[in-house]
């Protein structure tokens, strides 16, 4: 698919193309990002559903992506169709989690491999209030960190959000506690609130 000037539209300029009617430009995007759906559909689990389940509503996710995307106010359709899948796999979640009535116990299986590659990283592992700081645990940190904010929601202190940012940069709470002037088991201690936050957050 080439456009007016004979180049290779990127991803912003092909959803704007897919908003404009070209199914072409749409299945080009599907296609592209269904491997990015798949990988966060390996980190979640939903009671009663299977990994299909699951790619079908980041598929969802990634659908009205394309179709709310704005090139004039989002950074980059890859950044946003990110946030638009994790959003739409986790509100599946909650939302089976709130019909059953049990969330944490029946919405998702904690002890569930978030890969598929043969790592014993777990979501609890990820999300525990000891976790260690595991570049791979902080990539799925990041991703549900990244939905909870850009829902909307004030989840995390001041305090806290800029350790988050600092960590998920550095990947080392001693420089984190040196640039930020504080001691490392302060840095740890607002690591494990944000995570306790964010599991009272996803099973409330």
């Amino acid at each position: 698919m080439k456009d007016s000037d004979n180049r290779a539209p990127d991803d912003g300029r092909l959803a704007v193309m897919a908003q404009k009617g070209d199914l072409d430009a749409e299945e080009t995007l599907m296609r592209k990002y269904k491997e990015t759906v798949r990988k966060k559909a390996n980190m979640y689990y939903m009671a009663g559903a299977d990994e299909d389940d699951i790619v079908q509503e980041g598929m969802i996710g990634l659908l009205k992506a394309i179709r709310r995307f704005d090139p004039d106010k989002e950074a980059s359709f890859g950044t946003f169709a990110g946030i638009c899948i994790t959003r739409q796999i986790i509100s599946a979640i909650r939302m089976a989690g709130r019909e059953k009535h049990r969330a944490l116990n029946t919405s998702v299986s904690l002890s569930n491999p978030v890969t598929d590659e043969g790592a014993e990283v777990t979501l609890a592992d990820t999300l525990s209030a000891d976790g260690g700081e595991d570049p791979e645990e902080l990539l799925i940190f990041k991703d549900i960190a990244e939905y909870i904010l850009h829902n909307g929601d004030n989840v995390f202190s001041d305090f806290e959000m800029q350790v988050i940012n600092e960590m998920l940069r550095t990947k080392d709470s001693v420089k984190v506690a040196e640039k930020l002037g504080k001691s490392v088991k302060s840095i740890d201690n607002a690591m494990r609130r944000a995570r306790k936050k964010t599991i009272e957050y996803l099973w409330r």
